[in-house]
């Protein structure tokens, strides 16, 4: 976990760095790294490590390495958030400081939800705030919903979020979680297995039925998804509280109606379970 005070210190270097380099919703990686100079290399680096900031003693100069092995193609949503995590690593005094000095060993980063380490969770909150700045993004899931007509919420938010700011689907569900405009509770699982969740503040506190490491409820649609064939559900269905979660019986919240929607990774094999109310 990163303190808020941590937090508040990382995402206003990285929304002043946007700001200063962004056409509309669109951060400019590629001309933060220009003015820096700080060159990127783009290669084959087999599963070494999906990016790594490196100081080169002699030179005296930072890198850039991407790993197009791991999938992190130029321009693309994976490449761009791995770009960003190393971009971390330099605007962040005590990383940059730490490497040039030999304070902290190169470390490799790698793509991983679960992740563990202070100065790993610290790069991928920079890149968060990088590619998706809390005022854009949030003035853009109003201004979505408002030119589309969709006035009830849905996946659709998120994936157009993804698609505006150039950011995978589920970097774009963590930083709604965060800072979007509607409260949200959200599962990750893969092969009938709960990896992990998200969970905006303001949704509540309920215990769940289930356990990150083991299997995800049966009757929620993305169980059915992993114990019944051809039971692929795209569409908003209607769902009880009580299929998810164990709900206190004083919190007329649970009365409210609720809704699950599933989005499946086809590339990486995850489905990610929304869930949320009117």
């Amino acid at each position: 976990m990163i303190q808020a005070s941590r937090k508040i210190q990382i995402s206003k270097l990285a929304e002043y760095v946007a700001n200063e380099f962004s056409e509309k919703n669109f951060t400019l990686l590629d001309e933060i790294a220009k003015f820096e100079s700080v060159p990127i290399h783009f290669d084959n680096y087999e599963d070494a490590f999906d990016g790594i900031l490196l100081y080169d003693t002699d030179n005296k100069d930072f890198h850039i390495h991407i790993n197009i092995d791991k999938g992190n193609k130029q321009n693309s949503k994976r490449g761009r958030f791995t770009l960003a995590h190393e971009l971390g690593h330099f605007f962040l005094d005590e990383h940059r400081l730490g490497l040039k000095y030999a304070l902290l060993e190169p470390h490799a980063s790698f793509h991983n939800i679960n992740q563990k380490s202070a100065i790993e969770l610290e790069a991928d909150y920079f890149a968060s705030c990088l590619l998706m700045p809390k005022d854009k993004f949030r003035n853009f899931s109003t201004e979505y919903r408002k030119l589309t007509g969709n006035k009830k919420f849905s996946i659709d938010t998120i994936l157009s979020l993804s698609n505006s700011f150039q950011t995978s689907v589920l970097s774009t569900l963590i930083r709604f979680g965060e800072v979007g405009t509607h409260e949200i509770f959200a599962v990750i699982s893969k092969d009938n297995v709960a990896k992990w969740f998200v969970k905006s503040t303001d949704f509540p506190n309920w215990t769940f039925k289930f356990k990150i490491g083991n299997a995800v409820p049966k009757t929620t649609v993305a169980g059915e998804y992993f114990t019944k064939e051809n039971s692929k559900y795209t569409g908003i269905e209607s769902v009880s509280a009580d299929d998810w979660f164990y709900t206190p019986s004083n919190d007329n919240r649970a009365d409210r109606q609720m809704y699950e929607q599933c989005y499946y990774s086809d590339s990486y094999g995850y489905v990610i379970s929304l869930i949320w109310f009117d």
